[in-house]
Formats: structure tokens, sequence, C-alpha cells
């Protein structure tokens, strides 16, 4: 899944499971970092905001971010559970 991070940074989806939200980024975030991205689903924009919970470089240009969603509605999360749930 598309995602337009709040700096303007691309980044992409990878795992969802209703809680947590795995994505790769071109730039790390620290742990406890507020962070807001839109995902483009079906030609629309949705916004989303969470919380890091961790960085890790998976190769010289891309981190592994994951992040615990807050304020989230129920049908985003059905959304993200449809696109990206294991």
């Amino acid at each position: 899944m598309k995602l337009r991070l709040e700096s303007g940074h691309d980044a992409v989806g990878l795992a969802f499971d209703g809680n947590l939200l795995k994505l790769t980024s071109p730039v790390a975030f620290a742990p406890g970092s507020p962070i807001r991205f839109n995902a483009i689903v079906e030609a629309k924009e949705r916004s989303f905001e969470g919380r890091v919970l961790g960085s890790k470089r998976v190769d010289d240009q891309a981190f592994e971010v994951r992040l615990r969603l807050v304020n989230l509605r129920r049908e985003d999360r059905e959304l993200l559970l449809t696109n990206l749930g294991a």
C-alpha cells in the first residue's frame, strides 16, 4: 500500500495486525515520535496518525518502521486489515 508521510516522503505499508503497522520509509523516526501519513487506496487518500515504536535500517536507502496507530476509526482499521492484514 502506498503511503505519503507528512514530511513529503513516500513510504510503503507492509503489514497491519489490527494494532501495529509496519512500513518502509526512506527516513528513520525516534521511538515515541508522532507520525502522520496518508494512505492511497482505491484512488482516495485517508489520513492516519500514530506513534513510532522503533525504526531499523533494512538497506542503504530504507528503514523498517513499526508504529501504533492512534484515533483509528473502525472503517480505517478494516481498510488496513483488508489491504495489509496477515
